[in-house]
C-alpha cells in the first residue's frame, strides 16, 4: 500500500522484491512436494520389504535371497544368523544323538575311543544326558584301571626298600593312562585318578600306623618327612613322561600323598583344647616351610586348612607369651643389668619361632605377619625404651659413683638391644614385610622398625651418653678439688718423674670408670664420643682453673705437663685419636716454654704483642688452633710475669 506520493518513486523497487519472495516460496514448494514424493515412495518399498521378510523369510536360503535383493540390512543379518544357529543346533542334536546311540551299544571302550568322543561333545558345546553318560563311562573305565593300578602298586611294593624296578615301563604307562582319561572331565577340574592311586600306597600304611588317636601330633609330619625323603624322587622317575613333566608329578605327588594328613589336620583343629591347636599349628608351619625349602613343593600345603579365627587364636597365644616373658624380665629393677640380655633372648626365640610362619608365602598371611611383627619386635622393644628410662635399681642411699654405673648400664642396654632391633631389620623377612607396607600405603620406609631405631639412637645420642658424661665430669670435678687448690707452681725446685700427690685420686677414678667403660658392650663410636668429651673437659679444667688462675716456673710448667698427660693416658685413648682442644693446651705449653729460650725474646716484647701479627710466631711453633687472642693473652702472661 503507497503511504504517499514519495513512495510511488520506489514502486519499481518494491515490485522487484515481491517478485523475488513469489520465486523464493516457488521453489520451497517444490521441494516440499518431491520429499513428499520421496518419503511416499520409500513408505511404499519399506511396506512391500515388511511385507516380503514377513511371508518369505521362513528359510535361511530365503533370507539370504532377499539379501541380495535388498542389501546388507541389519534385519536380514540378524535373521540370516538366527537361522544359521538354528541349523547348527539342528545339526549338533543329531550328532549327539548319534554318539548317545553309540554310547549305549558299545560293550568296551578304548582311551582312543572315549577320546574320539570327548572331542566331538567338546565342539558341540551342551549338556545333557549324553554328557553324563559319557562321564559315567570314563568313571567305570577310570575305576577298573585304577583298581589294576592300585594293585600292581601294592605288589610291586614300589615305595619300598625292597622294590625291584622291572615294570616301571607298565606303571608309568597305566599312570598316562589314567591321567589322560582324568581329563575327559565336563564342568569342573580334571580328575587326577593317576596320583590318587600313587599315593594309595602311603594312605594305607598311614592309616595302619595311625588309625588310633594316642600319638603326639609331630609323629605324623616325621612319618611324612620320611616317606617323602625316600619315595619323592623316585615317583618322579618313575611316573614322569612327555605330558607329565617332573615338577608336576613332584607337586602332584606331595599333593595327593598330604591328603590323610589333612584329614588329621581337620579333625585336630575342630577339637576344644587350646594346646592342641597350637602345638598343631607350629607343626603345619614347620611342615610347610620343609615342603616348600627342602622338597621344592608350591601347592597349598596344609596352612590352607586354618581358618582366620584360629589364626586370630594363634597370633593372640604368641603376642601372649612374648608379653608374659617381657614382664618377668622387667618386673624387678634390681635386675635391670641383665634384663637387656634376657631381652634380646625373648626376641632371638620370637623370631626362631616365627620364621616358618614369615616364610611362607601366602597372601593371607600378610596381616598376621604384620601384626605380630608390630606386637611383638617393634611394639615390646618401644615398651622396653620407656623402661629403661624410667627405672632406678639403685638404693635411696647411694654414691654418685654408683648412679654412674647405673647410666653406663642402661647405656649399654639401649646399644645392645638397638643393635639386635637393626640386626632384625635386615633379615630379608622384615625387608618383605617392609616392601608389602610401601605397597600397600605408597610410603617409601626403609625399614619397618624406622621409627623405634630413631628413637633409640636419639636417646643414646642426645639423652644417655650426654648423662654419662654429665656424671663423669662431677665425680672428676670432686677428685680434682685438692688439685685446684695447689699454688705452689711457680715455686717448685725439684723435677720430678711423678705426678702430683693431689692428681692420683683422679687418675685412679678415671681409670677405675674408663675400665668399666671399655667393658661395656656398646658401639666404638659412642665410647670414643664419651673419651672425647672428658678430654675436653680435662683440658678446660687444666687451662681455665689451673693454668690462668696460677704463676708457673719451669719446673711447675713441666709438672703441668706431666700431670696433663697421666690424667689424659687415664682415658685409654687410641694413639691415633687427636683432640682440637688437647691442641689448643699443647700450643699454649709451647707458647709459655718460650720464655726461657732467650733466642726468641722479641715475642715478649709489648710492642710485638699489641701488633698481634703472629704469623712469625705461629710459623716457628707450628701454631694452627690457637686463635690471636688466645696467642695475646699467653704472650701477655710471660711479659707480665705469669711465668717465671
Amino acid at each position: 500500500m503507497l503511504a504517499g506520493v514519495e513512495d510511488l518513486f520506489e514502486i519499481d523497487q518494491k515490485i522487484a522484491g515481491i517478485e523475488e519472495e513469489r520465486k523464493k516460496l516457488a521453489k520451497q514448494l517444490e521441494r516440499a512436494r518431491v520429499f513428499e514424493e520421496r518419503a511416499l515412495e520409500v513408505a511404499k518399498r519399506n511396506n512391500e520389504l515388511v511385507d516380503e521378510i514377513v511371508h518369505k523369510a521362513t528359510s535361511l536360503a530365503n533370507v539370504q535371497s532377499l539379501r541380495e535383493k535388498y542389501g546388507d540390512l541389519k534385519v536380514l543379518r540378524q535373521l540370516e544368523s538366527f537361522y544359521l544357529e538354528q541349523e547348527a543346533q539342528e545339526k549338533a542334536q543329531e550328532r549327539l544323538k548319534a554318539l548317545d546311540q553309540e554310547l549305549d551299544s558299545t560293550n568296551e571302550v578304548s582311551l582312543e575311543k572315549l577320546k574320539y568322543w570327548y572331542d566331538e561333545l567338546v565342539d558341540i558345546d551342551s549338556s545333557g544326558p549324553v554328557y553324563t553318560r559319557f562321564e559315567e563311562i570314563c568313571q567305570q573305565e577310570a575305576h577298573i584301571l585304577s583298581e589294576e593300578f592300585k594293585k600292581t602298586l601294592l605288589e610291586t611294593k614300589w615305595d619300598t626298600q625292597t622294590f625291584v624296578p622291572v615294570a616301571i615301563d607298565t606303571m608309568r604307562q597305566a599312570s598316562t593312562d589314567l591321567y589322560h582319561l582324568g581329563q575327559f572331565i565336563f564342568g569342573g577340574k580334571p580328575r587326577l585318578w593317576n596320583f590318587e592311586c600313587i599315593a594309595n600306597n602311603f594312605k594305607i600304611r598311614f592309616t595302619y600306623h595311625f588309625h588310633k588317636d594316642t600319638f603326639k601330633l609331630e609323629t605324623y609330619f616325621n612319618f611324612l618327612n620320611d616317606y617323602l625323603q625316600e619315595n619323592l624322587h623316585k615317583a618322579i622317575s618313575i611316573f614322569h613322561d612327555e605330558g607329565l613333566s617332573k615338577q608336576f608329578v613332584l607337586e602332584q605327588f606331595i599333593d595327593h600323598v598330604l591328603a590323610p594328613i589333612r584329614d588329621k589336620v581337620r579333625a585336630n583343629l575342630m577339637r576344644d583344647d587350646r594346646s592342641i591347636i597350637i602345638t598343631l599349628i607350629s607343626q603345619i608351619l614347620n611342615t610347610d616351610r620343609n615342603l616348600s625349602h627342602k622338597f621344592h613343593y608350591h601347592g597349598d600345603g596344609l596352612i590352607s586348612l586354618i581358618s582366620p579365627e584360629i589364626w586370630d587364636l594363634w597370633l593372640s597365644h604368641q603376642v601372649g607369651i612374648a608379653t608374659r616373658q617381657y614382664q618377668q624380665i622387667t618386673a624387678n629393677p634390681k635386675e635391670m643389668a641383665q634384663s637387656a640380655s634376657d631381652f634380646l633372648k625373648l626376641l632371638n626365640r620370637a623370631f626362631e619361632t616365627l620364621t616358618p610362619f614369615y616364610e611362607i608365602e601366602a597372601p593371607s598371611l600378610r596381616r598376621y605377619k604384620l601384626l605380630s611383627c608390630s606386637q611383638i619386635f617393634i611394639g615390646l622393644t618401644s615398651t622396653y625404651m620407656d623402661y629403661l628410662v624410667s627405672v632406678d635399681a639403685l638404693d635411696k642411699q647411694h654414691t654418685d659413683e654408683e648412679e654412674l654405673y647405673q647410666t653406663l648400664v642402661k647405656l649399654q642396654n639401649f646399644s645392645t638391644v638397638y643393635k639386635r632391633i637393626f640386626e632384625l631389620s635386615q633379615e630379608y623377612i622384615m625387608i618383605s614385610l617392609t616392601d608389602i607396607v610401601n605397597e600397600k600405603e605408597g610410603k617409601n620406609y626403609q625399614s619397618l622398625f624406622q621409627s623405634v631405631l630413631t628413637e633409640y639412637r636419639k636417646i643414646i645420642d642426645d639423652v644417655t651418653q650426654p648423662t654419662v658424661v654429665h656424671r663423669i665430669q662431677k665425680l672428676l670435678k670432686e677428685s680434682l678439688r685438692n688439685y685446684f687448690k695447689i699454688g705452689s707452681w711457680s715455686s717448685q725446685n725439684q723435677q720430678s718423674s711423678n705426678t702430683s700427690a693431689e692428681v692420683v685420686n683422679a687418675i685412679k677414678l678415671m681409670s677405675r670408670i674408663i675400665l668399666g667403660l671399655d667393658s661395656l658392650d656398646i658401639p666404638l663410636e659412642v665410647s670414643l664420643a664419651i673419651k672425647n668429651d672428658l678430654l675436653n673437659i680435662i683440658v678446660n679444667y687444666f687451662i681455665e682453673s689451673i693454668l690462668k688462675l696460677n704463676r708457673f716456673n719451669r719446673i711447675g710448667l713441666n709438672q703441668f705437663r706431666l700431670d696433663f698427660h697421666a690424667l689424659k693416658e687415664s682415658l685409654n685413648l687410641p694413639d691415633t685419636a687427636v683432640s682440637s682442644q688437647e691442641i689448643v693446651i699443647t700450643e699454649l705449653l709451647a707458647i709459655l716454654d718460650l720464655k726461657y729460650d732467650t733466642n726468641h725474646s722479641e715475642f715478649f716484647e709489648t710492642s710485638y704483642i699489641k701488633r698481634a701479627e703472629y704469623n712469625e710466631l705461629r710459623a716457628l711453633l707450628s701454631i694452627k688452633k690457637l686463635k690471636d687472642s688466645e696467642i695475646q693473652d699467653a704472650l701477655y702472661r710471660v711479659a707480665y710475669g705469669n711465668v717465671i
